[in-house]
């Protein structure tokens, strides 16, 4: 491995930064991997955390070793990434727990001939109020207005393809979020 200067990075050089990036994101990824457990979530927190280092370079010590001062920011990632999961799990539960009063049309939204009543309560709501602004913009002209991926991706000067990947993301958390949800009211009504 090459030795990069710390003091280059302090000093904003494009090039030291470029060159940790390539020498240590493999090693970054797979600390967040083994940790989450999601290739998506590993991979997201390794880049924010090349990004915060980037952010903070001038407050990197000559002191310490820069593979130490990255995975201080990497496990910094980590534990606030941590803190979100749960804050989300205690919305679900707290979702689970007020569903009786919060959907009087039946479990969690949904009829008991088994549609989903999105319009006459919160819960859409609550299942996007955690995706990042532009995937929630996208999920909302798509499923609630009835937008066309060509459409949005033209309203959003995006491609269509980036359309397409904030659905599949989006969905999948979604389901996620909705599944928890499911599992919590059924353990509810199961005992």
């Amino acid at each position: 491995m090459v030795l990069i200067s710390i003091s280059e990075i302090k000093q904003g050089g494009e090039a030291a930064f470029t060159e940790v990036f390539h020498a240590w994101y493999a090693k970054v990824y797979h600390y967040f991997l083994k940790k989450t457990r999601s290739a998506e979530t590993a991979g997201e927190l390794a880049q924010l955390s090349f990004i915060k280092l980037w952010q903070s370079r001038h407050t990197l010590s000559l002191e310490h070793s820069l593979d130490s001062q990255l995975f201080q920011i990497a496990a910094t990632s980590l534990i606030d990434w941590l803190r979100r999961e749960q804050t989300q799990r205690k919305k679900v539960l707290r979702l689970a727990e007020g569903s009786d009063a919060a959907y009087p049309m039946g479990v969690a939204g949904v009829e008991p001939e088994g549609a989903v009543v999105f319009e006459n309560s919160d819960y859409l709501h609550n299942l996007t109020s955690s995706l990042p602004p532009v995937r929630k913009k996208v999920f909302i002209l798509s499923r609630i207005h009835g937008h066309s991926y060509k459409e949005i991706a033209e309203q959003l000067s995006i491609s269509i393809k980036t359309v397409e990947d904030h659905m599949v993301k989006a969905l999948r958390h979604i389901r996620s979020v909705a599944s928890h949800l499911l599992f919590f009211l059924l353990l509810f009504f199961l005992y």
